[in-house]
């Protein structure tokens, strides 16, 4: 994920982080990273369809990019007002932090765009007894910990090993080991994979919806002023009707994104291949609502729990309460600090 900063804004000026919330007089900050899923979001700022939506619920939406884990931060320090991020990481980085979050708008799932790829080795149960490097305690270490159970092997077999992101390809490449493998995601897997000799024991298409990205909010400001959330779901989902529409509105969209990815098209049509959009607020809603995703988010959680996550005090894994779309809540509905609350346009 890119780690530099820059920004775009839809109204007049640029704001920085200490200013950029100035909710009293109607201006938010929409913060963002380029993941393939959110790369739709300089879409939104470059054509006007996100100060659209704003003008029509009367507010004013600055759109900046950040790199991920600083817009995280951002948004933790009441920079910025919303932030794109994975339920693993809303739980483990916001929600863990005593901040209680809601997901407004679910954009996707990775279908395939995380990968656990090997050399020296056909399948999981072929990486028995190896070291696999990635980056700990993020979606990669949980795909490969699904991929070992859903594999019928033992967890215990397998050591998972840290290698940031920007040693995650050069690592791969200069290890001279018989038998060696990673977890990361595209665009770096798809360059992996041109290695002679690589292949995927196991991707994120094998659990679908349980890398599940959004935009999230401070519960307390959605309840408060739900005009944000509003504006930015009709803009979206307006973006996705025209992601799947086809035609040249569709390719220009694309470019877009690739430009935003900073891939070529190609490359981007690739990576848009391998991850589910929900293109409709009634396709979101459906789905959050489902046993699947209420299954999907426990087994995020209690890898969670498990690796530590969920903060010192966290004796349990239903220590902080998760409260889904139906109202239903997952852990402690006394300390609940993660919820799925979608909302569409009116």
């Amino acid at each position: 994920m890119k780690s530099t900063f820059a920004s775009l804004a839809l109204a007049a000026g640029l704001l920085t982080p200490a200013v950029a919330s100035a909710q009293a007089d109607g201006e938010y900050t929409f913060g963002w990273s380029n993941y393939i899923g959110w790369c739709p979001v300089k879409y939104l700022a470059d054509t006007g369809l996100l100060e659209k939506h704003a003008k029509k619920n009367g507010i004013s939406i600055h759109v900046e990019e950040f790199g991920y884990v600083a817009s995280i931060d951002a948004f933790k320090a009441k920079s910025i007002d919303v932030v794109p991020v994975t339920t693993m990481d809303a739980l483990t980085l916001i929600s863990q932090a005593g901040i209680d979050t809601s997901f407004f708008v679910v954009g996707d799932y990775s279908n395939g765009n995380d990968m656990w790829l090997a050399k020296g080795a056909r399948s999981v149960a072929d990486l028995k007894g190896t070291t696999v490097y990635g980056e700990e305690f993020t979606v990669s270490h949980y795909l490969v910990y699904r991929g070992i159970v859903l594999g019928g092997q033992k967890e215990s077999d397998y050591k998972f090993a840290h290698r940031a992101e920007k040693g995650i390809v050069s690592g791969f490449t200069t290890d001279d080991a018989a038998k060696k493998s990673t977890a990361t995601w595209n665009p770096h897997a798809l360059g992996l994979l041109q290695q002679p000799g690589v292949v995927s024991v196991f991707d994120s298409s094998k659990i679908p919806g349980e890398i599940l990205d959004g935009f999230v909010m401070r519960s307390d400001l959605l309840k408060a002023d739900p005009k944000l959330a509003t504006a930015i779901s009709g803009a979206w989902f307006e973006a996705m009707a025209t992601l799947s529409g086809g035609g040249q509105d569709a390719e220009d969209l694309i470019a877009t994104i690739a430009q935003a990815a900073n891939v070529t098209v190609a490359e981007a049509k690739a990576q848009l291949k391998t991850t589910h959009f929900y293109t409709t607020p009634e396709s979101m809603t459906a789905e959050l609502k489902s046993k699947a995703h209420q299954q999907a988010t426990t087994l995020v959680r209690d890898f969670c729990f498990d690796q530590g996550l969920l903060g010192e005090d966290a004796e349990e894994a239903g220590y902080l309460g998760i409260q889904f779309a139906d109202g239903k809540v997952l852990g402690d509905s006394g300390n609940v600090k993660l919820r799925f609350q979608p909302v569409a346009a009116e």
